[in-house]
């Protein structure tokens, strides 16, 4: 005789399976209301101010060389745009940590691809690609590795810095 599977199983189990599904798929986002830096800003989602991490990467802090150029380039990608969000998780603060589509493009890797951002290496499901693209702009001396790969990354200005 099989045992009836209890309603709160199964109720657990709907409401884990919806926020795997909403974590997949893209959202909208209206529109960015202030870009902090060249990996941060906070977006209007459904009326909504949502602050937003870039995913997979990291980019120079506003202080650090390249910070300002890495903002302005986030800022010109996404601005006035449209731009959907594929959110890979939340963070410790609460900010949706997501990769950003605009223009067709992938935001974050075109960071990345400029040599405006760093590849964070501690994401691993969702950033295919990546560690590819900074090696690429290293070779080519791009943005922050315009003299060579012995760099003061963004977490460790941080660590020295703040």
């Amino acid at each position: 005789m099989q045992k009836a599977i209890p309603i709160q199983v199964l109720l657990i189990a709907v409401i884990v399976l919806f926020n795997l599904i909403s974590m997949i798929l893209p959202v909208q986002a209206s529109r960015v209301v202030h870009f902090y830096d060249g990996d941060n800003m906070i977006v209007i989602q459904g009326g909504i101010k949502t602050k937003v991490s870039l995913a997979c990467i990291d980019a120079p802090e506003l202080k650090q060389a390249f910070g300002q150029r890495a903002r302005k380039s986030l800022k010109a990608m996404v601005g006035n745009s449209d731009f959907s969000l594929r959110v890979l998780n939340k963070d410790r603060f609460g900010r949706l940590v997501a990769e950003v589509f605009a223009r067709d493009r992938n935001v974050n890797k075109t960071l990345v691809e400029q040599g405006l951002a760093h590849f964070q290496s501690s994401y691993k499901n969702g950033c295919e690609g990546y560690g590819e693209a900074e090696h690429q702009a290293q070779m080519r001396h791009l943005g922050m590795w315009l003299d060579g790969t012995d760099i003061e990354l963004p977490n460790q200005f941080r660590k020295t810095n703040y």
